[in-house]
């Protein structure tokens, strides 16, 4: 599977991005080694990006499937939902023993809606770029989770945000203060201002089940991500992503680096 550069980052993600929310206490109550396969199966298929947040419950998950596979070939998301310096700190370094690794690739400000809030939680931010300068991450950002509007702005210009997690799939579900034809130019602007873009809730939590490969295939489809996240939680689920993202990189769709402008 294709792999590109994730905004300006330096770190190389395959196009599609598992999503292990799921997984565990919110739903599948699946233990760490039953997701460690799952993941593993994904790796074989070419797929190196895993998406975790401390609120899943999955870094244990995510710590049984990096066991077994080479580390710097995998590229880790998580996110932490503190708001102060002090408590993201620590929860880098609990994140850091949780998942047994001595590097985050990416870490996020959790659900981050608008710029009040962002502005409510510089500190977390702050804690986390001094994280990044000390090598115990490698490039950090926000989820904006369901939101979109101003926030999506601010992301564009803030030096500190690189990547962003947000929302878009087919049917628009599951996005607040604004509309989907609304949040899809902002989503460009990220881009092409170098910002490393995954799409998420690309299934609606499984609302959109029913035409999965429709809706997989809209964000492949979208021209301004580096990366499309699905939640998978079986095997043939992630076959089955696996085969949508092929057929789709087997159109020949505008590349990355034409659709940024360069």
């Amino acid at each position: 599977m294709e792999r590109v550069e994730y905004g300006q980052t330096g770190i190389m993600v395959s196009r599609l991005c598992w999503g292990t929310g799921l997984m565990s206490g919110l739903r599948h109550n699946q233990t760490p080694a039953e997701s460690a396969a799952i993941l593993w199966r994904g790796y074989e298929l070419g797929v190196n990006f895993w998406d975790t947040a401390d609120g899943y419950g999955t870094h244990p998950h995510v710590k049984a499937a990096l066991e077994g596979l080479p580390r710097d070939d995998i590229i880790v998301n998580t996110k932490t939902g503190k708001k102060d310096g002090a408590s993201a700190a620590a929860d880098v370094d609990r994140f850091l023993q949780e998942m047994g690794t001595d590097y985050i690739d990416t870490l996020l400000l959790h659900g981050v809606g608008t710029v009040e809030e962002l502005e409510a939680r510089e500190g977390a931010l702050e804690a986390l770029v001094r994280a990044r300068e000390a090598g115990k991450v490698r490039a950090v950002g926000l989820s904006t989770h369901l939101s979109t509007g101003a926030i999506m702005d601010r992301c564009a210009e803030h030096p500190d945000i690189q990547v962003i997690l947000t929302t878009v799939n087919s049917a628009g579900i599951m996005l607040e203060n604004g509309t989907m034809a609304e949040h899809l130019p902002l989503v460009e602007r990220c881009f092409r201002a170098g910002t490393g873009i995954c799409l998420m809730k690309t299934l609606g939590q499984d609302r959109l089940a029913h035409i999965a490969e429709e809706a997989i295939s809209y964000n492949l489809r979208f021209p301004y991500a580096h990366s499309v996240c699905v939640g998978v939680n079986s095997g043939p689920e992630v076959e089955f992503a696996v085969e949508v993202a092929e057929k789709v990189a087997a159109e020949q769709i505008v590349p990355l680096g034409e659709a940024a402008g360069g």
